[in-house]
């Protein structure tokens, strides 16, 4: 019995050091240096409404208390460091903690929240409307029509909530107007294409994919530039 309450104690105690590890907690003053410099994913976890009325600009929303918050944040990429703040700090710290035990190694947890950074005067973003996604909508067969009718696709698998996918936004723009009549570009939406995010196990975002002739020939996860973005393009031209 001693021994599985120690073996008890010695698991949590190792879970506790693993967390504290990889998650840190930072004043503003801190945590606004190191998002400056340091390519990063900045996630606020308030409530849609507290986002749309001020937030740290470059940050992707997603609210913690939305039931699918455990699949977005696990589409987030793990490799990155990950910024997460709240109002307070209270509900940025779960988040973290969680986040944690997901397996993201790096987190930094803004301590005291937006209360902080206001205190300190830091900008703050404002958003005239609701993130919802307008995406089109596609079936697993419109899909597969889709890739037969066009010799080349390139498809940005995003979400409207995720500030890396708006940063490559003007860039997808722009090779899809490059490349008319040469290779389409489609924008896919995973809040409501779940089932084309399935089949084709898209696991973070923003995710891209080219199909020749419908068969996968390339994939990316994470930002890319225009000019590495091009070159894979021609190579199957």
């Amino acid at each position: 019995m001693k021994q599985i309450i120690l073996t008890f104690f010695l698991l949590v105690c190792l879970l506790v050091e693993t967390n504290a590890q990889s998650v840190q907690n930072v004043d503003a003053f801190k945590f606004k240096q190191l998002i400056a410099v340091e390519d990063v994913i900045l996630l606020d976890v308030r409530t849609p409404e507290e986002y749309l009325r001020g937030h740290i600009q470059g940050s992707t929303s997603i609210n913690i208390a939305d039931p699918e918050f455990s699949t977005k944040v696990s589409l987030l990429q793990k490799d990155k460091t990950i910024f997460i703040y709240c109002l307070s700090g209270s509900r940025s710290s779960v988040a973290a903690s969680y986040l944690s035990r997901m397996g993201f190694k790096k987190i930094f947890n803004l301590q005291r929240g937006l209360m902080d950074w206001n205190r300190q005067e830091y900008a703050l973003e404002q958003s005239s409307k609701a993130i919802v996604s307008d995406g089109k909508t596609f079936t697993e067969q419109s899909f597969d029509k889709l890739l037969k009718e066009n010799k080349l696709v390139l498809v940005d698998f995003h979400a409207t909530w995720c500030a890396p996918c708006k940063a490559m936004s003007p860039i997808i723009d722009k090779v899809s107007a490059d490349f008319i009549g040469k290779a389409k570009v489609e924008k896919v939406d995973i809040e409501v294409n779940k089932a084309i995010t399935k089949t084709y196990q898209v696991r973070s975002i923003p995710g891209f994919v080219l199909f020749k002739a419908g068969i996968k020939v390339w994939s990316h996860t994470g930002t890319i530039s225009y000019n590495d973005l091009v070159i894979e393009i021609k190579k199957y031209l």
